[in-house]
């Protein structure tokens, strides 16, 4: 086996972007600072028995994301979500593999897009813990998968990178 063979991905590189969908032309998506999200996908399986055996009659994808994240005071991507459910309001999201070995040559990463709507929002506050939410994302049709760009503040936001310890000089390009 080879290196890249063996080499495992990290759940911490998966991150999840957000926007409603009536602002795809004027925002950008914005960073979730969640601490666990599983992406999932099934579909019902009808088993009839018929007199030659068993046939298997398939039904529709369904997807969702489960979603566990922390909240930041004034965060305006929580204030978003949170009105999204109350409002009924349909979102985009995407999730992101920030992986500089699955990086393509022109800056774009791994990605699966889908639309839909949160279903459920949930606001614990433990008294030893940071408050946190916790969220369904309901998937309409089938999730796309592709790559994404990220914007510079949501590549920072995502993870800072290595830089030297010289001053950046102005003009000079930072990481």
């Amino acid at each position: 086996m080879t290196e890249e063979q063996t080499q495992m991905l990290e759940g911490k590189n998966k991150i999840l972007l957000f926007r409603k969908l009536s602002e795809q032309s004027t925002e950008a998506a914005k960073l979730a600072f969640q601490t666990e999200h599983t992406f999932s996908y099934s579909r019902d399986l009808e088993q009839i028995t018929t007199k030659d055996g068993t046939v298997i009659q398939v039904g529709g994808l369904e997807s969702e994301v489960s979603i566990e994240a922390i909240q930041a005071k004034k965060d305006p991507l929580g204030k978003m979500l949170r009105q999204s459910v109350i409002k009924g309001e349909k979102l985009e999201l995407w999730e992101v593999t920030v992986d500089e070995d699955l990086k393509t040559s022109d800056g774009k990463y791994p990605a699966i897009y889908a639309q839909g709507y949160l279903n459920e929002w949930e606001d614990p506050a433990n008294a030893e813990e940071n408050a946190t939410i916790s969220s369904t994302f309901t998937v309409e049709m089938e999730p796309q998968f592709g790559e994404a760009t990220l914007t510079a503040e949501q590549e920072k936001a995502a993870q800072y990178v290595f830089r030297d310890t010289k001053p950046v000089t102005e003009g000079e390009p930072t990481p």
